[in-house]
């Protein structure tokens, strides 16, 4: 199983106290995921960011976060998952391109000569005549279609991948590895806005509204009737009022 890779907006430094950070926190588990969230982001520890974000909150961009209370709750939003139908739809496409390159070979086999003539005429701006006429036809439209087959593997491979990725950190479990292609299921969203004490630079720390969402799935109809209860993953970190915090 490909696990997601983490997209990192900066170096992280610096050291806060831990008590800092955890200051206001009670037991809340979107207060632990968080405290933990900004203790690795300021430890560097890549590894545990990995396991629950998918962004993380550089100090040399963004500042160091001292400590945060959860100020808005939006409510949890639900969505289908298509798991299913885009690795279907990206099983389907490369048989396709699977087939055509088999036919594709097959042609070339059977005009290999002619074909190396149409080549040294493309780039020598050479004139052809007789049968190399019509290889040349055909070999323009097998490129051609070799790279329309190419774009369909690759937007379908993207929209899986684009899909999955939240999918499988959020169901991520090392004791009972799960293919996250063979259920259905639900994402689940959850948006919030924090009030966190950040310091930036030398600047003393200072008060920002932070818009954090989080994410999980809850996976059915897997093999054997198997379900999985996903855990929330943090999907998004910035400012509330860089226009993207929805209405809570």
């Amino acid at each position: 199983m490909v696990r997601p890779r983490l997209t990192s907006v900066g170096i992280l430094v610096g050291v806060v106290p831990l008590l800092l950070l955890a200051g206001g926190c009670s037991s809340s588990e979107e207060k632990q995921l968080l405290s933990k969230y900004f203790q690795a982001s300021r430890m560097r520890d890549n590894t545990t960011l990995g396991n629950i974000a998918t962004v993380s909150f550089s100090p040399t961009e963004d500042g160091v976060v001292q400590g945060f209370d959860i100020v808005k709750m939006g409510p949890e939003e639900k969505q289908p998952l298509r798991l299913k139908e885009l690795k279907a739809a990206e099983d389907a496409a490369r048989k396709e391109e699977e087939a055509f390159n088999k036919e594709k070979k097959a042609y070339q086999d059977a005009n290999l000569e002619a074909i190396e003539r149409v080549l040294t005429a493309e780039r020598t701006n050479a004139k052809l005549k007789g049968k190399d006429v019509e290889v040349q036809t055909a070999w323009i439209r097998w490129r051609n279609e070799t790279a329309e087959h190419s774009r369909k593997v690759s937007e379908a491979r993207t929209a899986l991948g684009k899909e999955r990725g939240t999918a499988e950190l959020s169901a991520y479990d090392s004791r009972n590895p799960v293919d996250v292609t063979q259920f259905d299921g639900d994402l689940i969203t959850k948006d919030m806005v924090l009030k966190a004490k950040v310091k930036k630079g030398e600047a003393p720390a200072a008060d920002q509204d932070l818009h954090v969402r989080m994410e999980r799935v809850d996976l059915r109809n897997g093999p054997n009737g198997q379900t999985v209860a996903g855990r929330w993953v943090i999907t998004h970190v910035s400012p509330a009022d860089d226009g993207k915090t929805p209405s809570m």
